[in-house]
C-alpha cells in the first residue's frame, strides 16, 4: 500500500525546516507568485537554451514578434502588432510596435530581430536550436555550408586520396564504413543534389573498385565549391537584406523557402527571440551578459536576483508594452531538485506551484484526490538516445534487442501510474491530421534474443558492461532501474543505472559521452515536425551519431512539398509506401481549386512525415522510447490564468497537451473569484 501524504510529510519535516528556514532567511519579502523549477537554468541565453526549465523563465524575460495566448496557446501579437501574409505563404512582414521596448528603455527595433536571427545561425556560437531556423531562406548556409565547404575540399579529399594510394585495387569494406564514420560524410553531405555523393551515401556496405572511388574528389570539390558560394551569398544577404531583415526600424521582412503551417508558432518560441545586441556584443562579458546587473531584456518581466541554489527572482518590468496586463509584480523560480521537498513546500504554502515533473511520483496516485491537482495528455515523450558510435550499439539489430527487451506496460502501470501510456512511437497520439507508421516496438523477449544472437552475443555472452545514463530525479532513477533490471533478466547483459546533475548531464549527452540517456522531449508546436526534425543527421539535438540520407530527404520533403512534387522521385524509390504518395500526388495535381489543392498538400506532407517516423520507429531504432507523458502539476486555489482545456480562435477545444502556462497571464484572485475555464 502507498504511503500516505501525512506520513511523506513527516518523514520529510526535518529537511523541510532547513529548507524552508534558508528560503525565508535569504529572499526577503515573499514574492507575488513562487514555483519549483526543478534545477538551475544552465543558461539564460535564449540561443543556447535547450530545456524546459529554462523555457519558464525566458518567455517570462523576452518576447518574440509573437506569442503565445494564454487560453489558446495559439500565436497572437508580441513584439509586432501585426502581420501581413505573401499570397504565396513564402513571406512574412511584420509591423513592431512603436512602444516596444528593453529593460534599460531603448525601442525595441527590426535591426535586433535580424541581428538575431543571423546570431542564431552563427556556426561559432554552436546553438543546438539553429536548425529549428534553416526554413529561413540563407540560414542554413550561413550556419553549415562553410564549415562544410572546408571538410569536403580538405580532410575529406585527403582521407579519399589516402585510401587509392593504400589501395591499388578495391578498398576493402572496412576502411569504406570508416572513412564514412571518421568524415562524418552523412551529415556533411547532406542535401547534396550531386548524383554521385549521393548515390555513394545510399551505397550498400561493401568493397568499394578504386574506379569508382577515384571518380570522387573531383565531385567533392565541386560539391565544397558549390557550398562555399552558398555561404558566401548567404553571408552577403542573410539578415541584411534577404532571409531576414529590416526594411526599416519597425518593419521586419521574413522570407521562407516554403510554406510552413507552424512559422507563426515558431516566433513564440524562445530561439527566436531577440537579444540586446549592444550588451551581448561586450567582449569582457562573454557568454554571460543574461547575469543579474548585467542582463538587457524585453518581456513582461526582468531579472532582479539570481541565488544559485536558493531562488531566482522576476519583476515585473516597467518598459514592456503590456505592462498594465501583467498581474504579478514578482515571482520566484526555486530550483528544488529533490521532489518530496518541493512537495512539502507547496503544502506548507512556501510555493504556488509544482509544474510538470516536480510532483513526487510515488505519491502522485494519493495526490488526484486532491482538488488542487491536474493532470491530463502531454505533448511529450520520455526516451533513452542511444549511442549509435560505440560498438555494440552501431548494430541495429542490438537497438532494436533493446526496444524489445523493455516491458513499457509494467514501467508505465506498476511505476509511473498515473495514466501514461507505452510510447510506441516517438510523435505523441493527437496530432490532428497526422496517422502514424507502422512500429517495430513491442515486448517480445525471445525475438530480441534472437536478434542478440544474430549480432554476435547468444545468451548475452561477450556483450560489453554499459550503463544508462540520467539527470538526477527520482523518477529517472526508478525508471533506468527498471529497464536496467529487464535488460538484464531478458537479455543477460551487465547493465546498471548512473545519474549526473543537469549541467554535467547535458554536457556528457552532447559530447555523446554515454551509452544509452535518458531524454524526453517536449513538442516546442502541435506538429509532428517539432518531433521528428530531431533525428536528422548532425541535428543540433540529435545527439545520437545516427543518420540517414532518406531520413533527411523525406524531412526536407515534407518541407517543401511544393518542391518535392516536381522532383519526388528519390523519395518514391525509397518509400516504404510510394503509392501511397502517388495517389495524393497525383491527386493534388488534378486539384485546380486552391483550397482543395492545400488541403491535399497538406495531406502529402503529413504522410511523408509518417514515412520519416517509421524509419525511426521500425527499421533503424536510435533512440528506445518508453512512455508517453501525462501533464501533472499542483496549483494552489486563488491561482488563475492556468488553463487544462484551451479554446481556439475557430472555437474548437482541445487538451492542453504541452502544459505551457506563460506567466505573463498569471494572477493571484481571492478564492471567491473565478475566471472561464482558469483554474
Amino acid at each position: 500500500m502507498l504511503r500516505s501524504l501525512l506520513s511523506a510529510f513527516l518523514v520529510f519535516t526535518a529537511a523541510l525546516l532547513v529548507v524552508g528556514f534558508t528560503l525565508s532567511s535569504s529572499t526577503g519579502k515573499r514574492a507575488d507568485f513562487r514555483f519549483t523549477n526543478g534545477n538551475e537554468p544552465k543558461t539564460l541565453d535564449p540561443h543556447l537554451a535547450t530545456g524546459e526549465i529554462e523555457h519558464r523563465l525566458l518567455t517570462a524575460l523576452f518576447e518574440g514578434l509573437a506569442r503565445q495566448d494564454a487560453k489558446s496557446l495559439e500565436p497572437v501579437p508580441g513584439v509586432a502588432e501585426s502581420w501581413d501574409i505573401s499570397a504565396d505563404g513564402k513571406t512574412y512582414t511584420f509591423h513592431l510596435r512603436p512602444n516596444a521596448r528593453w529593460s534599460d528603455g531603448r525601442p525595441v527595433t527590426a535591426q535586433d530581430f535580424s541581428y538575431s536571427w543571423r546570431r542564431l545561425q552563427e556556426p561559432s556560437l554552436g546553438s543546438e536550436y539553429a536548425y529549428i531556423m534553416h526554413i529561413v531562406r540563407y540560414a542554413q548556409a550561413y550556419n553549415t555550408h562553410a564549415e562544410q565547404a572546408e571538410a569536403l575540399r580538405g580532410p575529406i579529399q585527403a582521407a579519399v586520396a589516402e585510401l587509392l594510394h593504400k589501395y591499388p585495387g578495391a578498398i576493402p569494406k572496412a576502411e569504406m564504413l570508416a572513412l564514412s564514420a571518421k568524415q562524418n560524410l552523412d551529415a556533411t553531405l547532406k542535401g547534396t543534389p550531386n548524383e554521385v555523393l549521393r548515390n555513394l551515401l545510399l551505397r550498400p556496405p561493401g568493397d568499394m573498385p578504386h574506379t569508382e572511388l577515384s571518380a570522387l574528389p573531383a565531385q567533392l570539390e565541386l560539391e565544397g565549391r558549390r557550398r562555399a558560394a552558398l555561404y558566401e551569398e548567404a553571408k552577403q544577404h542573410f539578415g541584411v537584406d534577404g532571409g531576414v531583415y529590416a526594411k526599416d526600424g519597425h518593419t521586419l521582412v521574413v522570407e521562407l523557402v516554403a510554406p510552413t503551417p507552424y512559422f507563426l508558432d515558431l516566433t513564440t518560441f524562445y530561439p527566436l527571440f531577440p537579444v540586446p545586441r549592444w550588451v551581448v556584443g561586450q567582449k569582457r562579458l562573454g557568454r554571460n551578459w543574461f547575469l543579474p546587473g548585467r542582463i538587457v531584456s524585453n518581456g513582461p518581466f526582468r531579472l532582479a536576483d539570481w541565488r544559485v541554489g536558493d531562488h531566482i527572482r522576476l519583476e515585473r518590468s516597467d518598459t514592456y508594452w503590456g505592462r498594465t496586463e501583467v498581474a504579478l509584480s514578482s515571482i520566484d523560480a526555486l530550483p528544488i531538485e529533490n521532489s518530496t521537498t518541493s512537495l512539502n513546500l507547496y503544502l506548507t504554502g512556501e510555493v504556488d506551484w509544482l509544474p510538470q515533473q516536480n510532483v513526487p511520483q510515488d505519491l502522485a496516485p494519493d495526490l488526484r484526490s486532491r482538488s488542487d491537482f491536474f493532470t491530463g495528455p502531454a505533448f511529450i515523450t520520455y526516451y533513452y538516445r542511444i549511442n549509435c558510435t560505440r560498438k555494440p550499439f552501431n548494430d541495429v539489430r542490438v537497438r532494436k534487442a533493446l526496444n524489445l527487451a523493455v516491458d513499457r506496460e509494467q514501467i508505465t502501470r506498476d511505476v509511473m501510474r498515473l495514466g501514461q501510456s507505452p510510447a510506441t512511437h516517438f510523435v505523441p497520439p493527437g496530432v490532428r491530421g497526422y496517422h502514424p507508421p507502422d512500429t517495430a516496438i513491442v515486448f517480445d523477449v525471445a525475438q530480441a534474443q534472437k536478434l542478440l544472437a544474430e549480432a554476435g552475443f547468444p545468451e548475452g555472452r561477450g556483450f560489453p558492461k554499459f550503463g544508462i545514463l540520467y539527470n538526477t530525479l527520482e523518477s529517472h532513477k526508478k525508471i533506468a532501474e527498471v529497464v536496467a533490471d529487464q535488460l538484464r533478466r531478458n537479455l543477460h547483459i551487465d547493465v546498471s543505472a548512473y545519474n549526473q546533475e543537469w549541467q554535467s548531464y547535458q554536457q556528457s549527452t552532447r559530447a555523446m559521452d554515454y551509452d544509452l540517456a535518458r531524454a524526453g522531449w517536449v513538442g516546442d508546436y502541435e506538429d509532428p515536425n517539432t518531433f521528428l526534425d530531431l533525428w536528422t543527421t548532425n541535428g543540433g539535438n540529435n545527439q545520437t551519431g545516427w543518420g540517414s540520407v532518406v531520413y533527411d530527404r523525406l524531412l526536407a520533403a515534407a518541407g517543401d512539398v511544393e518542391q518535392f512534387a516536381t522532383q519526388p522521385e528519390f523519395v518514391l524509390e525509397h518509400a516504404h509506401d510510394p503509392s501511397a504518395l502517388k495517389r495524393l500526388l497525383e491527386t493534388a495535381r488534378n486539384s485546380a481549386e486552391p483550397a482543395q489543392h492545400l488541403k491535399i498538400m497538406s495531406e502529402l506532407r503529413m504522410a511523408l512525415l509518417a514515412e520519416a517516423e517509421r524509419i525511426i520507429i521500425h527499421d533503424e531504432l536510435p533512440i528506445l522510447p518508453i512512455y508517453v507523458y501525462v501533464t501533472q502539476d499542483m496549483v494552489k486555489p486563488g491561482v488563475k490564468g492556468f488553463y487544462d482545456e484551451l479554446v481556439g480562435s475557430d472555437g474548437t477545444k482541445r487538451p492542453n497537451l504541452r502544459g505551457i502556462h506563460p506567466l505573463r497571464d498569471i494572477s493571484i484572485q481571492p478564492d471567491n473569484a473565478s475566471e472561464s475555464g482558469s483554474r
